[in-house]
């Protein structure tokens, strides 16, 4: 009896975790469609422009990003320009509104945090290759939507949590946990405003806050596919 017992046990945990790789597969699956995956996996690049307003400033900023994994910002305010650039694998940052007129290599924090901004295809696309653990945790309600909960553990060890509304199958907030300087930041994005560009859905407002407080708030205008860059601009901040 305690044999059968342990066999049926095994079987139903065998039965559940079958279930629930079914149901995320499906999650995503309906995700990456409304999204439009297949227009990103059919680009090389990209080109946005918008603005990122911080305690009622507002700062013009591009975007430029290529595959696998490289990207660049360039954000201007009162004559001085903001860049960061990665390429995959380092990154360097030149900050004049910290004083820093020089190209400085990132910190391995900063790396880590570049990896998951730079993945050009998402962090959900052949998650498994890239190292990082997937799960589809139990619904959440985002502001009165009903939200599938997809948490994402990074191979560095951070976690993402994304709330995918369940009938709309759009992102409406993440919740990224990380450890940065010993200390644990967690950081939470709503999305709204949501745009398209040749097939590719993305949203149009991004807010970002800290300890429940809103500390900065991204608005993208525009977002181009294919756009020709010359591929050293991710080489160093200098370019």
């Amino acid at each position: 009896m305690k044999k059968i017992t342990l066999i049926l046990a095994i079987a139903l945990f065998s039965a559940g975790t079958l279930v629930q790789a079914q149901s995320l597969e499906k999650v995503l699956k309906n995700y990456h469609e409304t999204m439009g995956q297949d227009v990103v996996l059919k680009s090389e690049t990209s080109l946005s422009n918008g603005k990122m307003i911080q305690m009622g400033i507002e700062i013009p900023f591009k975007q430029f990003a290529s595959k696998p994994a490289k990207f660049r910002i360039e954000a201007t305010f009162q004559g001085m320009t903001l860049i960061q650039s990665f390429n995959g694998e380092k990154g360097w940052v030149i900050n004049p509104f910290a004083g820093q007129t020089e190209a400085q290599e990132m910190s391995e924090d900063e790396v880590n945090d570049a990896k998951i901004q730079a993945d050009y295809e998402g962090m959900f696309w052949n998650w498994e290759e890239k190292g990082h653990k997937v799960t589809l945790e139990e619904n959440e309600d985002v502001e009165g939507t009903d939200c599938y909960v997809v948490k994402v553990v990074t191979e560095d060890g951070d976690e993402i949590l994304t709330y995918i509304d369940t009938e709309n199958y759009i992102t409406l907030k993440s919740k990224m946990t990380t450890t940065r300087q010993g200390q644990e930041v967690v950081t939470e994005n709503i999305m709204s405003n949501y745009q398209e560009a040749d097939g590719y859905v993305y949203a149009g407002k991004v807010e970002t806050r800290m300890g429940g407080q809103i500390v900065a708030t991204m608005v993208i205008d525009e977002v181009v596919l294919n756009p020709e860059l010359d591929q050293e601009i991710f080489e160093n901040a200098t370019k």
